[in-house]
């Protein structure tokens, strides 16, 4: 009698809310993380809405409802007069602070029925989503996907903020993270159960791709031109292998548009001759095309972001069945150690780098079968629709919870 009383469990949400701040053009990878979550979500008839940075193109998503909210959180690139005056600094945080949960207040319309899925999120932003989850009438579930900064969260406070949660409320707030190497150090600090919800693809790729005919083996640095991408490194191997006798045996792709300082200093000596520059964000279509025209996928990340951060190029690259060269003890370097498909360097050493090049034509053909037969395995774990599934799974957690 008593299982009679209890209400109905919710096959799936009516609407699924993917609010992600940094939601503002094609540059990086929320563009097609989202649109993939939001045609999975259409495909089972859930109705997607983007909640996205306030300059956001619509243009970029037909045929998907969006609402422009957040504003610019000047704190991961503070201007430069701010960022050496820590007074100032303190400020621009504060107002950030302030601002974020403003933009939060005006998030209305949502009910008991909807999920919403808010994305990549510091402690400044977990508990702004607290507060705002706490001051609904009809509160959804929340599935907050935390950042990749654990430590963040051992500030006091923290897991306080999610303890005072009223009852009924507490229970339709769930954490994720697409990391399993970050889900230890998440529940000790938060006090509360964080899941894996792996990293999704956001293209589909050939079920066939071409294989390898011969030289030169084609290598692609895919992305922007980042520091923590080992992108000085890229750079100075190539450098290398250039002047030595291996020359003819590589040709390589580089992406390097939107430097960083760092990089911005390396591009100034301009890229080795032979170079195959992509100076742009590629396009969906481009960007498949070039992962399917290379034969190996470079991602010599350094350990300082990369360690238990995942890699969404290292999980294309595998359903592409591309090998890949990755660091020694990040994230991706732990999955080559584990499951093969691919070399291992040392971090920010390019001279460990040119190494592996110069051995490479010898063992390619090993790794490349490697790559090959994981494609299935890494599809199964990072598509759309076994991600869906997840998150469904999540939001029936957490509306049966809240009753």
């Amino acid at each position: 009698m008593t299982d009679l009383l209890k209400p109905a469990k919710p096959a799936k949400p009516a609407r699924l809310f993917l609010a992600d701040h940094l939601l503002r053009n094609v540059v990086g990878h929320h563009l097609g993380y989202n649109m993939a979550l939001a045609d999975a979500a259409a495909r089972r008839e859930i109705s997607p809405c983007l909640v996205t940075h306030r300059a956001f193109d619509l243009s970029l998503a037909p045929g998907v409802a969006c609402r422009k909210l957040f504003h610019t959180d000047f704190r991961a690139a503070p201007p430069a007069g701010i960022a050496r005056n820590h007074r100032l600094l303190r400020l621009l945080e504060m107002w950030c602070d302030w601002q974020f949960g403003r933009d939060l207040r005006k998030f209305s319309g949502v009910g008991d029925s909807d999920a919403v899925f808010a994305q990549m999120l510091a402690p400044r932003h977990f508990l702004q989503w607290l507060r705002w989850m706490s001051a609904q009438p009809s509160p959804p579930v929340l599935i907050l996907q935390l950042g990749y900064r654990p430590e963040r969260f051992a500030a006091p406070g923290i897991a306080a903020a999610s303890g005072r949660l009223a009852r009924g409320i507490r229970e339709r707030v769930l954490f994720v993270t697409d990391s399993e190497k970050l889900i230890g150090p998440f529940e000790e600090n938060l006090g509360r159960q964080v899941h894996y919800l792996p990293h999704i693809l956001s293209y589909d790729f050939p079920r066939q791709p071409p294989g390898k005919t011969g030289k030169p083996h084609v290598l692609f640095a895919p992305g922007n031109a980042r520091r923590e991408k080992g992108f000085a490194e890229i750079v100075s191997a190539i450098r290398t292998v250039s002047r030595s006798g291996a020359r003819d045996d590589f040709h390589f792709m580089v992406q390097h548009h939107d430097p960083d300082p760092v990089c911005a200093e390396v591009l100034r000596k301009g890229l080795p001759s032979g170079v195959e520059a992509i100076d742009r964000p590629l396009e969906d279509r481009e960007y498949v095309e070039h992962l399917n025209r290379a034969d190996v996928v470079l991602l010599p990340y350094h350990l300082d972001l990369y360690e238990r951060r995942t890699s969404g190029i290292f999980c294309e690259a595998r359903v592409a069945g591309k090998p890949v060269i990755a660091t020694e003890k990040s994230w991706a370097g732990d999955r080559v150690r584990r499951e093969g498909g691919g070399w291992l360097v040392q971090e920010r050493d390019a001279a460990s780098l040119v190494a592996c090049l110069q051995s490479l034509p010898e063992t390619f053909a090993q790794k490349a079968a490697e790559a090959g037969r994981l494609r299935q395995q890494a599809f199964d774990e990072f598509h759309r629709e076994g991600f869906l599934t997840a998150l469904v799974g999540l939001f029936q957690k957490g509306a049966q919870g809240g009753h």
